[in-house]
């Protein structure tokens, strides 16, 4: 089917377009995927109108994936029907429950001092905003007003987790990337746990859940995780510093565990890294920022791949312990305040973000090394037949492409992981306008993993990444158009993982969506 279809795609050319519907259609296999509106259908073949004109598609062979996929089929202007198709996806755009819409008059709280300076910072860049005192003021007539109570507030600035379990919140890229109604959180800023070990614990790397037991009392002798027989001392700030409630919430939540008395609470992160150096057994987290090198692991997830906290891998959201600062909705909030946060996520305001501490999450370019290191090993690991042909596949088409920092959850994702993609997606637009990236390709590359094997991980991953390309074509037109590049997709299913797939809301299957230049 696939050969017949794709010389079906490359032959043929029909008239102008009788009736728009955008809808994505794709070949059960989801090797082929094609973008575009509905303009006919003849009993047998589909007619639709691409970016690179008119194709026809046999209408038993693909299946509709979007809303408007029901639009089409309501209407019935073509006399398609549902059984025409190979199938019909078409799950509303939000899976969560409906929320209230907030009204004009909106609180908004900050968890630390430098949250509610990177905020009148980066507010000050709107254009349609005014800042006077405590209040910003929008031109539809919204206003925003600095309250000290966080739980009170309509919008709660503070760290969220992005390990764990949660609640979905989008089905696909379609909701969180358009106008953002219905965002539950939006990313402002980013930091990272960076975790440090004395030499005399013996390991040199531990996993989040492991890094959750020893901290909950749970794991007393380094020699329970692989370690030396040596007895845990654990290091952390105070119950009162904003840190340690994102220690929480970053790897102790997520693992259902609670933060054990036994722990020892110190001063500050220049302290107890100080004193990881000293006492033996000991291991701390503490911010990227006041890490000891020579102390420092990699941590790994749940698929034991180690990753060290280098800037690349923090701001790709690679290594596990990221703690993104987000902006919390306790309602519906109005456009002006979506555009407002996604402000804070352009390279603008991320360099704004550098002077008080914050990591610029902006696009950047990973290690040429590092990325050669990844498919060189594709060439001697021990694949079978689907995963060799994806590494083929992935070797040939990424040989002479970059890696950029941005990086997406494909599928269906949570409130937290939709803001994460945002905000990616603002910098990657972003990232267009530099001149060493005109007039190129920009690839998205989906790794996903499945419990039903290599060829579903294959699909899951081609997929997410059809899927994101199309939400970023859609979100970033004009900077596409502006920069002259092309847009493009592949699917490398369970092939050369950088990191383990984890996502909040799917617990069989999930995937990454990388993006490369070339």
């Amino acid at each position: 089917m696939k050969i017949k279809l794709a010389a079906i795609l490359a032959l043929t050319a029909m008239p102008a377009a009788l009736g728009a519907q955008q809808v994505n259609l794709r070949s059960p296999d989801e090797f082929i995927s094609v973008d575009g509106e509905i303009t006919g259908y003849n009993g047998v073949m589909l007619r639709v109108q691409t970016l690179v004109g008119e194709v026809s598609v046999p209408a038993s062979e693909v299946i509709c994936y979007g809303e408007a996929c029901l639009d089409v089929l309501a209407d019935n202007s073509f006399g398609l029907t549902a059984e025409a198709l190979a199938g019909v996806v078409a799950t509303p755009v939000s899976a969560a429950p409906e929320i209230a819409t907030l009204g004009g008059d909106l609180s908004i709280a900050f968890a630390s001092p430098t949250q509610s300076a990177f905020f009148g910072s980066f507010a000050q860049t709107v254009a349609d905003a005014t800042i006077n005192g405590t209040t910003v003021s929008f031109a539809d007539g919204t206003t925003l007003t600095t309250t000290d109570t966080l739980q009170e507030a309509d919008i709660a600035v503070q760290t969220v987790g992005l390990q764990g379990t949660g609640d979905t919140a989008f089905s696909g890229p379609s909701g969180w990337s358009a106008s953002g109604e219905d965002l539950t959180h939006q990313m402002t800023g980013l930091g990272a746990f960076v975790v440090q070990a004395s030499p005399s614990t013996g390991i040199d790397s531990i996993s989040t859940l492991d890094l959750a037991r020893v901290f909950a009392g749970e794991v007393t002798n380094w020699s329970q995780i692989g370690g030396a027989d040596v007895p845990v001392l654990g290091l952390r700030l105070p119950d009162n510093a904003p840190a340690f409630r994102e220690l929480l919430t970053t790897v102790m939540e997520p693992a259902g565990l609670q933060m054990s008395s036994t722990v020892l609470a110190m001063g500050d992160d220049t302290g107890i890294a100080a004193s990881v150096n000293q006492f033996p057994g000991s291991i701390a987290l503490v911010n990227a920022a006041a890490a000891n090198p020579d102390l420092t692991i990699p941590v790994a997830g749940s698929c034991g791949i180690s990753v060290s906290p280098s800037p690349f891998n923090i701001i790709s959201g690679d290594y596990p312990l990221v703690r993104p600062v987000m902006a919390t909705y306790a309602g519906a909030v109005p456009q002006s305040v979506t555009d407002l946060f996604d402000a804070a996520a352009s390279n603008e305001s991320q360099d704004l973000a550098q002077t008080l501490g914050l990591a610029d999450f902006g696009a950047t370019r990973q290690d040429a090394a590092l990325k050669n290191a990844r498919l060189g090993g594709l060439l001697d690991a021990e694949l079978d037949d689907v995963q060799r042909a994806a590494a083929a596949e992935m070797f040939q088409a990424l040989f002479s492409a970059e890696r950029l920092s941005t990086t997406f959850y494909g599928g269906a994702v949570s409130g937290p992981e939709a803001a994460w993609n945002r905000a990616m997606m603002v910098n990657l637009a972003d990232a267009l306008a530099s001149p060493e990236n005109a007039n190129r390709e920009v690839v998205f590359v989906g790794v996903g993993a499945s419990e039903a094997g290599s060829q579903d991980a294959l699909s899951i991953s081609a997929q997410a990444a059809s899927e994101m390309r199309a939400a970023f074509q859609t979100f970033a037109g004009s900077a596409i158009a502006d920069a002259g590049v092309t847009v493009s997709s592949f699917g490398f299913g369970d092939v050369a993982a950088s990191t383990c797939i984890d996502s909040q809301v799917s617990e069989s299957a999930a995937a990454h969506v990388e993006v490369w230049i070339r």
